[in-house]
């Protein structure tokens, strides 16, 4: 049997793995794990695939070999939606690139028709792959193409609806405009309405003052506004943010995944704004909603893109700081909204 996972939503495409090995290999059952195997498909070899997928399960009828990337290893692969909301590092070349090896996309197309009926293979890609991607094309004689885009407006606030009634709560329609419009993507959208369903109880029901309480939407328009300020390089103003925020009872724990959000964002919008992307298409590029989008496009130009990636990395040497106890929240956040308001 051959799956084929495709993004571009990454949250979608765990989902869809994680439904494939609680059915194959599930996590409770002893052998599991040994009738699991992962590969890294930007390095492994044609060979290394073949002993995989022909190996015997141990003590079952079904082994899982699941592989990440092979597809995008030979191009036309976009990065994932929600990797896009902040830097990657430059890739280092690993063995075995497919555009550097003529011949070895066909030798990896072979053993997609090998797959023996004990042999449960998935291909993952966490972003998007080409139609004419080679691999792809191959792959989708053999087996299912599944594709897993983020749905939106109407479809998205379905979504929610279907994610709470999960959780054994209801939503009200004001409280899934809200969560539809404010936040980026789906991983986040299901942590909030996990952290929700707590707050409320099980049969309780997730309104607007419920966010307005305990939602990082709450929190994210007085975060905007300190980050307008600091765009705008009055640090004053957004000190005083800053001091709204905490004297309004917000932790300095719980701006700092807030701002990162917001920077994280203004790192896309500044991207595509230097790669000439339309402000008409910029939101189902970067996976946000249009009112995000447009929120953030007065505040990127104000910056540079290697000044956001500067307090990007401040914002995770920060987290990890006061996370393990090296650091104030509070002090060290001052300290960021200043370096913030520099150009």
């Amino acid at each position: 049997m051959l799956a084929i996972l495709i993004g571009p939503d990454r949250f979608l495409v765990a989902q869809a793995l994680k439904s494939y090995l609680d059915k194959y290999a599930p996590a409770d059952s002893a052998l599991g794990d040994l009738n699991l195997t992962r590969l890294d498909g930007a390095r492994i070899t044609p060979d290394e695939l073949e002993r995989a997928i022909q190996a015997m399960g141990f003590l079952a009828d079904t082994r899982v070999v699941v592989v990440e990337g092979l597809m995008s290893r030979f191009g036309g692969g976009k990065a994932a939606e929600s990797e896009q909301n902040g830097p990657s590092k430059q890739e280092t070349p690993v063995r075995g690139r497919g555009k550097n090896e003529p011949g070895l996309g066909e030798q990896f197309a072979n053993q997609f028709g090998q797959v023996p009926d004990t042999t449960v293979l998935i291909l993952v890609e966490r972003g998007s792959v080409a139609k004419n991607n080679a691999l792809l094309k191959a792959a989708s004689r053999y087996g299912k193409v599944e594709e897993f885009a983020s749905p939106r407006g109407v479809a998205l606030e379905r979504w929610i609806a279907d994610r709470a009634r999960q959780a054994g709560v209801r939503i009200s329609q004001g409280a899934q405009a809200a969560l539809a419009a404010a936040l980026p993507d789906l991983q986040t959208l299901a942590n909030e309405i996990e952290k929700l369903s707590l707050y409320v109880g099980a049969g309780g029901t997730i309104d607007e003052g419920a966010l307005k309480k305990m939602s990082f939407v709450a929190r994210q328009d007085d975060v905007f506004e300190m980050t307008s300020a600091a765009a705008r390089r009055d640090t004053k103003g957004a000190l005083i943010q800053l001091q709204k925020l905490m004297d309004g009872g917000t932790a300095p724990e719980g701006i700092l995944p807030v701002l990162a959000w917001q920077i994280r964002t203004l790192i896309q919008v500044r991207d595509m704004l230097d790669r000439r992307v339309s402000e008409g298409r910029m939101a189902e590029q970067a996976g946000l909603s249009d009112f995000v989008v447009r929120k953030s496009i007065g505040q990127a130009k104000q910056y540079t893109m290697p000044k956001l990636l500067e307090i990007h990395h401040k914002l995770v040497e920060l987290d990890h700081a006061v996370k393990t106890g090296r650091a104030e929240a509070e002090m060290t956040l001052d300290a960021l909204v200043v370096e913030m308001c520099k150009g």
